[in-house]
């Protein structure tokens, strides 16, 4: 639609040229009438009629009223007729409709060519059609729509297979309302159609497309139009005054604006011209009379340059005031920006000042407990000791020295990933022999009468991952599982979805469980279900560390009702690639 808009516009600039070359044309054909015999004279006369019927409706009726004189018109029946005929389309042109209606009404078509048989009709319709274009503004009788269709059956009958006969059942569509079949009825006929058969397509393309309210199709077709005839040098312009009230109401003021002054223009130059009248209908500043017309458009210039004064004085009060509330606006904004800042940081700082708070508690208890159980049985076998004594003290004091240097491998392992100093490496894995032993490792921790069960995906199953880290989130899970279970079972389980390539590790106790509530919240660091329990809050968080950074994850399953269900899922794959990719992302620094 734009393009063709652009088109009219470079069309409209050059209206003149055109209409230029089309004054030249009638200046030759009126050279040659008044040089010609008086056996060609009827015939030059009628060429020259045809050239200005829709140029300049003035001109083309003392053609007419020249035919009239003539010893041939007085003589030729068939010449009176069609002098009339043309008479009365050049009188609606004009506007005078009640002149062209006499003047059709004493036509005998019996005596008219097929093409003037046609042409009769179709004024005859147009005498008879009481609606404003596309019957969109007023209803009609019935006896009025009957008589209308009953102009168009006849036209069709005189009319053989082609473009006219399709442009006229087309019409009829549109008249009756039924826009899709006049589409269909032209949509093979259009893209071959030339000239006048085109233009004609055009504008009733475009009433049908205003009929399904498809106003981008109905401005494209209706601007097709309008460039067809303004190229052809015509001054009469069935598409121009229903694009400019079509443009008005999509919001394209300055291109209506545009188009409403060259028709203005038109409507001065060729005072004949029916475009004041259909201008008028859409802009009551345009009035029917010429007069009116003219005296307008001699102030125009006037009035545009005092409207064009006062709009920049506007205009320029406007840019201030704009400007001053711009300016207003970004300094509030600045302001209200930096004391967003401001309080973000204030947050930010009072959580750093918790967390710090609630680490530095936790460290002076889950280190100076063992610390203490160290030095107190070191102390203690300096003395006489017998030898099962020595061998208990041995084991409170590897025991308490574990639980000190897990407690610092926790703390190492959250710096390391936090600042993306944390490395991974992967090999193949026998997942069954991986669970196995870390299964072993808890069962010596396991209350007595709970039952550790493991549950395979399938035998001799291969991962590819990294051991360490995937032994580091099952023992976390499977200690924590065992010490808040005291009677029933411990399961791990691990599933395979071949779909996804995904391998799932699931612990499940029938412990104590963990609420709703904290299900999100037990993995963030420091966090733990009671202040009463051991540990500094960060297995799980490392755990869900570990999981992220393999391209897992690791939740809570809050629907498992009888204990607690940790589900840890990473990909299993050819992870040469994802490990670099980790590497990578780890350096960048890790998002925790």
């Amino acid at each position: 639609m734009e393009k063709v808009l652009v088109e009219l516009d470079n069309v409209i600039a050059n209206k003149n040229t055109y209409q230029k070359i089309r004054q030249a044309r009638v200046d030759s054909l009126e050279q040659v009438v008044n040089s010609c015999g008086t056996d060609a004279y009827v015939e030059k006369c009628k060429e020259l009629y045809e050239t200005l019927s829709d140029f300049d409706g003035r001109l083309a009726l003392k053609v007419l009223h020249r035919i009239e004189k003539t010893e041939e018109y007085q003589k030729n029946k068939n010449l009176q007729a069609w002098v009339k005929l043309n008479a009365s389309t050049t009188q609606r042109i004009i506007g005078l409709y009640y002149i062209a209606d006499n003047l059709t009404g004493s036509i005998d078509p019996s005596q008219l060519s097929l093409e003037e048989k046609l042409h009769y009709y179709r004024v005859c319709q147009d005498n008879y059609e009481k609606v404003s274009k596309y019957m969109s503004d007023i209803s009609i009788s019935m006896d009025e729509e009957k008589k209308m269709v009953t102009f168009y059956d006849t036209i069709i009958a005189l009319l053989p297979e082609g473009n006219k006969k399709d442009i006229i059942m087309a019409d009829k569509e549109v008249y009756l309302n039924h826009p899709k079949k006049a589409l269909q009825i032209l949509s093979e006929r259009f893209p071959k159609a030339k000239g006048g058969d085109r233009d004609k397509m055009c504008i009733t393309l475009a009433s049908a497309h205003k009929l399904l309210n498809d106003r981008q199709s109905y401005i494209y077709y209706l601007a097709t139009a309008a460039v067809n005839h303004i190229k052809s040098g015509n001054t009469i312009d069935e598409a121009l005054p229903d694009l400019v009230h079509a443009l008005y109401e999509e919001n394209d003021i300055d291109r209506a604006y545009t188009y409403l002054m060259c028709m203005m223009e038109d409507a001065n130059t060729y005072p004949s011209r029916s475009l004041a009248v259909d201008v008028s209908k859409y802009f009551p500043l345009i009035n029917s009379s010429y007069n009116f017309h003219k005296a307008y458009l001699a102030s125009a210039s006037k009035v545009k340059r005092n409207s064009l004064i006062i709009t920049l004085t506007l205009l320029a009060l406007a840019l201030g005031v704009a400007f001053f509330l711009g300016w207003k606006h970004n300094q509030t904004a600045e302001e209200r920006r930096r004391a967003n800042q401001l309080q973000k940081a204030l947050d930010q700082a009072a959580i750093a000042d918790r967390i710090k708070t609630v680490f530095i508690q936790n460290m002076r208890h889950e280190i100076r407990t063992p610390l203490n159980a160290i030095m107190g049985f070191a102390q203690l076998m300096s003395n006489d000791l017998s030898e099962e004594e020595r061998a208990a003290y041995n084991g409170y004091i590897q025991e308490s020295n574990n639980q000190l240097l897990s407690t610092l491998d926790d703390i190492i392992d959250v710096s390391n990933m936090e600042v993306g100093n944390f490395n991974f490496h992967f090999e193949e894995i026998d997942l069954d022999k991986l669970c196995q032993d870390y299964l072993e490792h808890n069962r010596e921790i396991l209350p007595s009468g709970v039952e550790l069960i493991y549950i395979p995906a399938e035998n001799g199953m291969k991962l590819n991952s990294d051991k360490k880290r995937i032994g580091q989130v099952l023992h976390n899970l499977l200690s924590n599982a065992c010490k808040n279970t005291t009677s029933g079972k411990v399961t791990l389980s691990t599933i395979y979805y071949e779909e996804s390539d995904n391998i799932q590790f699931i612990v499940t106790d029938t412990g104590t469980g963990v609420p709703p509530e904290k299900a999100d919240v037990i993995f963030e660091h420091f966090e733990k279900l009671d202040h009463y329990s051991p540990g500094l809050g960060l297995g799980l968080y490392v755990c869900r560390l570990i999981a992220r950074a393999l391209g897992g994850d690791i939740h809570l399953n809050t629907l498992y009702t009888e204990g607690a269900q940790f589900v840890f899922t990473i990909p299993n794959q050819n992870l040469q690639q994802e490990e670099e990719d980790i590497e990578h992302e780890l350096m960048l620094g890790f998002d925790s």
